[in-house]
């Protein structure tokens, strides 16, 4: 079975992470992997994958991209051509008449326009949240897939000696990008003093707008932002929540870092969210009185989030691995090529 994988973006998250675990786990299982993605990604691929750099950030109607990522595939013959995310899929579906290849597309989050994926074989969901409202004949899920951490881990007095902070008093974490989809705004306008330190770990093009509205509400000392870091997952063990303000999400990897770490969540109803914890831990999209009293809650009691959230965390330290994503995608790449040389 040849293989050839998709990616259309060129930033960085939580889609670019699945697309890079995901190959690199593949290619012990199929007989030949393709990836073709932006150059920029090429050194975080094992060697055993076949990399074909194309830049397709550019628009997804451009002729010229569209011919050239027809020329790619056709000359590939892959048996299954698997696209990741809306733009990639889309790119796929104008090209389908002119490369051959069964095709699968990834969606990894909900969005208005889903016609590209009806012109796909199968479509994966990363959740079934995201899938909901497809109207597809063949929609299976496959659940992001955590690696175990295995780095530093802080406590919550290195926590707070690392930000100057109170150590009797309560951290919730936020992470994300600091883009309006992540609705940091109203997590700031839903916070107050008497919820301890909120910590937000991410940067973006909302950041210095965060900082006027964190200033003009006076938590100057509550509120942190904390910028970029790449131990995220170091974090997590020393913070009493972790909190999400989204107006929408897949599945994110932030949720499975987190309830890997059996840190309780407390989210808006998103998808991904809403499939896993239990009803008194999600608030209403875009409702800020809510989102205070879901945090004045949740807060005044951790500890009793940590036990009404331990099915949760053994659920997902059997769902949200590696292991349990790469074999969930191999057995639709076989059953669907099962059902083709049967048809």
């Amino acid at each position: 079975m040849k293989v050839c994988q998709i990616m259309a973006g060129d930033e960085e998250g939580g889609l670019e992470n699945h697309f890079v675990e995901l190959c690199n786990g593949l290619v012990d299982l199929v007989d030949e992997l393709v990836v073709i993605a932006h150059e920029k990604y090429r050194e975080r691929f094992r060697p055993e994958i076949r990399f074909l750099a194309l830049d397709l950030s550019g628009k997804r109607r451009n002729p010229w991209l569209l011919y050239r990522l027809a020329s790619l595939i056709r000359k590939e013959k892959p048996d299954i051509i698997h696209a990741q995310a809306s733009k990639a899929v889309d790119m796929l579906a104008r090209i389908r008449a002119f490369v051959p290849g069964y095709r699968i597309g990834t969606l990894h989050g909900r969005k208005k326009n889903l016609g590209m994926f009806a012109r796909m074989n199968t479509v994966i969901g990363v959740s079934r949240g995201v899938v909901e409202e497809l109207e597809h004949p063949d929609v299976r899920v496959v659940y992001n897939g955590i690696r175990p951490y295995t780095g530093k881990s802080y406590d919550h007095n290195e926590l707070a000696d690392q930000f100057a902070l109170n150590p009797d008093f309560s951290v919730t974490l936020a992470i994300g990008r600091l883009a309006p989809v992540k609705a940091f705004d109203n997590l700031i306008k839903a916070w107050h003093p008497a919820l301890g330190y909120l910590l937000i770990v991410g940067d973006g093009p909302e950041r210095a707008s965060l900082e006027v509205l964190i200033n003009a509400r006076g938590l100057q000392r509550n509120v942190i932002l904390a910028g970029f870091r790449d131990d995220v997952r170091a974090l997590m063990p020393a913070a009493d929540l972790l909190v999400f303000s989204s107006h929408r999400e897949g599945f994110s990897y932030v949720l499975a870092e987190s309830l890997l770490t059996r840190l309780p969540v407390l989210s808006t109803a998103v998808p991904g969210a809403i499939e896993v914890l239990p009803p008194d831990y999600l608030v209403p999209v875009n409702d800020v009185p809510a989102l205070r009293q879901g945090l004045e809650r949740v807060l005044a009691a951790p500890e009793t989030a940590r036990t009404d959230q331990a099915a949760v965390f053994d659920w997902a330290r059997e769902a949200l691995t590696i292991d349990r994503m790469l074999a969930d995608t191999l057995a639709i790449y076989n059953d669907v090529t099962r059902n083709r040389m049967d048809a």
